[in-house]
């Protein structure tokens, strides 16, 4: 749940407790984008596989596509290429507003592409436009670098298309504006392709360079689920639509589609919880592959090939092969960095379009409302805590989904954690204003909850008239896989130096910017477990937090 939603939502929150809180999951925060379904990439799954199909406990799924084929994606790089891509000339040209104007929007038919992968690009606009692709990074802190660009083409205004009950799913039919070949010289990674025109307007479209040949220490997964879950395109998304704004929102999408441009919180997703997280991961000098969601439920044999898995602040929306695909992953000693909250929290289907394999994300959020749950419970897409998927975050990320729309301090309860080492920190030290946007919290006595979770900070809250917190954790698998998990999605926004409507405070950015350069480097070694393992420890309940707090501005409220 983004911040620009916050007040409409708190009174949402003062009824939410870790334990409870059904009534409000149907109000509650998403990201999406398929990868290449070009030939080079696989064959196109039917529609049969709309179903996620069952999967032996413990077991990597089965991958649906292939790596891809052309031979410039079969290069393999050499150690330490990244930081020599970064060390070329970057620019800040890459920065557009956090806006879009109706002048101006466009998508592309995929989310992902590797090398000899054709893209293409679909407007609307009143005039001419440009787009220019830049690879971002760290670049000395420019956070991109131009790659390429297109010579002027044509745009005019389109119409969304029709919409119509049960799944409202928006989904437009324009004609191809542009296609570019991605070369050898597009360097795999998180790219932004921008569209300006004459008037000024300028549009940001995200695209993930794949390396399918890659073996980086890291990889990071971009949350384009969760973005496509949060587009108001068309003035329908799937938490709202135009016509019902009391809290049954009946005619919000079931159903939404990457056919069209993102507007609302989808289109600040990638600037607000993944650009951050890309430019930290960079400024490292560490090698790191990139994929997006949607290509690790195509593919999710990829995992094995690295030593940790990263994700970004706000990944909410995961299908049950990427579930699957992960705890596989960990179970076999590779290392998952959740640098936010709120995840893996709705369970999410893919489904085909005319246009294409996974061009569709099936979220219906009711049981008695998603058409594959009646053949198959397995299917509902509910979320993940829920009955009858039983299957809370928890036991993957250590923590679950706690609140929102509240602003805190973590304090540190294990300063001896080899995450503080080189920042200084001391038990009960307060890591001012550390905590916002959304927020996890560990759940103690639960069986599912890692019985090494580690809880190295904890935020006291208070929400209205409940005592809560919000919990920072690590904890390692019988694997040795060391699994982190931040507990605030403000955490990549931090790193950046800008948060929305909460200041960042430049003694405790210093800290989280310390704390995420010993997990990366730690995790790309191998089984963190290894050297790190982690000690068992559980902080005190809210309220005995909240009383042990040393100042009242140390205690979090959504005042």
């Amino acid at each position: 749940m983004h911040r620009t939603r916050l007040g409409a939502l708190l009174t949402v929150v003062l009824l939410i407790v870790v334990t409870a809180g059904d009534a409000a999951r149907t109000e509650h925060s998403g990201t999406g984008g398929p990868s290449s379904a070009s030939a080079a990439s696989g064959p196109a799954p039917s529609s049969a596989d709309t179903a996620d199909r069952p999967n032996p406990v413990g077991a990597m799924p089965p991958d649906r596509f292939g790596p891809a084929t052309a031979p410039c994606a079969k290069v393999r790089r050499p150690q330490g290429w990244l930081a020599q891509e970064n060390s070329r000339p970057g620019t800040g040209d890459w920065r557009v507003p956090e806006r879009w104007g109706a002048d101006l929007m466009g998508f592309l038919d995929t989310d992902s592409a590797a090398c000899g992968d054709t893209v293409r690009i679909r407007l609307t606009g009143t005039g001419p436009a440009r787009v220019t692709a830049y690879r971002l990074g760290w670049y000395g802190g420019a956070g991109g670098r131009a790659v390429w660009s297109s010579k002027e083409v044509p745009s005019t205004v389109r119409s969304k298309g029709p919409v119509a009950p049960p799944t409202y799913t928006v989904e437009t039919n324009w004609p191809v504006a542009l296609k570019f070949t991605v070369g050898a010289d597009w360097p795999p990674g998180y790219y932004l392709l921008v569209l300006r025109n004459k008037s000024g307007s300028a549009y940001g479209m995200q695209l993930t360079v794949r390396d399918d040949a890659g073996s980086a220490p890291l990889l990071f997964q971009a949350s384009n689920l969760t973005a496509q879950a949060y587009n108001t395109y068309g003035g329908y998304g799937l938490y709202s639509g135009p016509a019902d704004p009391t809290a049954a929102r009946t005619d919000r999408a079931r159903v939404a589609s990457f056919e069209r441009p993102y507007t609302g919180s989808g289109y600040l997703v990638p600037f607000w919880y993944d650009i951050p997280m890309v430019q930290a991961l960079e400024r490292t000098g560490l090698d790191v592959d990139y994929a997006t969601d949607i290509d690790i439920d195509r593919r999710p044999s990829q995992l094995l090939r690295h030593n940790a898995l990263i994700i970004g602040g706000h990944s909410e929306y995961w299908t049950r092969r990427m579930y699957d695909a992960a705890e596989a992953a960990r179970d076999r000693g590779v290392n998952i960095a959740f640098f936010g909250a709120n995840t893996v929290y709705w369970h999410t289907r893919l489904e085909p379009s005319p246009a294409g394999p996974d061009r569709r994300v099936a979220v219906y959020r009711k049981f008695d409302e998603d058409p594959l749950a009646a053949q198959d419970p397995q299917q509902a897409t509910v979320t993940w805590r829920e009955s009858p998927l039983n299957r809370g975050e928890h036991r993957l990320v250590g923590s679950t989904w706690g609140g929102l729309g509240v602003i805190g301090s973590f304090r540190v309860l294990d300063a001896s954690s080899w995450i503080y080492d080189g920042t200084g920190v001391h038990d009960g030290q307060v890591l001012a204003d550390s905590l916002g946007g959304e927020y996890d919290t560990a759940l103690p006595g639960d069986p599912a909850t890692p019985p090494t979770l580690d809880v190295i900070a904890a935020a006291p809250l208070r929400v209205g008239p409940m005592a809560t917190m919000g919990t920072m954790s690590y904890y390692t698998a019988p694997s040795g896989a060391g699994v982190f998990s931040a507990g605030t999605t403000y955490w990549p926004c931090q790193l950046a130096g800008s948060c929305h409507e909460m200041a960042v405070v430049p003694e405790t950015r210093a800290v989280l910017q310390r704390m995420t350069e010993n997990i990366l480097r730690a995790f790309a070694e191998g089984p963190a477990g290894d050297r790190h393992p982690s000690r068992p420890f559980l902080p005190p309940g809210p309220d005995n937090l909240i009383a042990s707090a040393a100042r009242p501005e140390d205690i979090g409220t959504t005042g």
